[in-house]
């Protein structure tokens, strides 16, 4: 079988950092078709597994062993390689397996499936700890760096849908490309229309990482797609395995600024404790 895990939960080493997550979970095979190119600074997982995106439903005993085992309360993070939503059609059993073990979850997801689970989750999270985050990328680039997923369209109509029923829930902004979609006015947009939706909380990665094999498959794309940055990248960046956009400074600026003036979170520490508060943690933004 592919993409077979030690352990359906893996340890967060780092719980001040993505999210207040206590552990990941790794239940399905393959991976999201975009960590073949990049990954980014708010991927826990950024390794790209070839094959089909599969749930066996023996894993669903395996989890239950495993929460078994693990202090109660603590906060279940499911991360969007591969989406959850691209194995299963309900996250019905893994709410019940989280509530039986009183297990809070973490969940990034930017499929519309999301949708028909949304009173579900509501009543999940009148019991435990929510945090819904939905990826954004661009307004409407239709590279194939970016799935039509996460199109600032869909992104908004999640995120609509997630907050008339109740639900903690915002934006994590990512990838951002240099030259690409992260202009100034593409990602000031992004962060407006996440306001004007009930955002909670916006939170950015302003870097994307790549490996040998991603950075080679990223180049190709690059080179059919925008062979007019291939010079410029080849300047700034070459073969560096991590790249922060140019823009940088401006768009943290404007960001911040943005998010306090909406009253909308935007640092690690008060965004975990939108909904874990007890987590006593000193972090400090980016």
């Amino acid at each position: 079988m592919n993409n077979v895990f030690l352990h359906i939960l893996v340890p967060n080493k780092e719980t001040t950092k993505f999210f207040g997550v206590d552990y990941f979970l790794n239940i399905l095979s393959g991976a999201n078709p975009l960590m073949k190119y990049y990954s980014t600074s708010l991927d826990h997982d950024p390794v790209y597994r070839s094959g089909p995106i599969t749930l066996l439903p023996e894993m669903y005993d395996f989890l239950e062993i495993e929460l078994s085992n693990r202090v109660s309360g603590s906060i279940i993070g499911i991360q969007a390689n591969p989406d959850i939503y691209e194995g299963v059609d309900s996250l019905r059993r893994l709410l019940a397996s989280l509530e039986k073990f009183s297990m809070g979850l973490f969940l990034e997801t930017s499929s519309p499936k999301l949708v028909e689970d949304l009173p579900k989750l509501k009543a999940f999270a009148t019991k435990l700890p929510l945090m819904l985050a939905i990826p954004v990328a661009t307004i409407d680039n239709k590279s194939r760096l970016f799935s039509p997923d996460i199109r600032l369209d869909n992104t908004v109509k999640l995120l609509q849908k997630a907050k008339a029923s109740g639900l903690k829930a915002g934006f994590i902004v990512k990838p951002l490309i240099p030259f690409i979609n992260d202009s100034q006015t593409e990602f000031m947009e992004i962060i407006e229309k996440g306001i004007a939706a009930g955002a909670d909380f916006i939170y950015p990665a302003f870097s994307i990482k790549f490996d040998s094999r991603k950075i080679k498959e990223f180049y190709d794309i690059i080179d059919m797609e925008y062979p007019e940055n291939m010079i410029k990248y080849r300047d700034i960046y070459g073969m560096k395995f991590v790249w922060e956009s140019q823009n940088t400074t401006e768009l943290k600026k404007g960001f911040v600024i943005t998010c306090r003036k909406n009253k909308v979170e935007y640092a690690m520490k008060d965004i975990i404790n939108l909904y874990k508060p007890d987590l006593n943690i000193q972090l400090k933004l980016f």
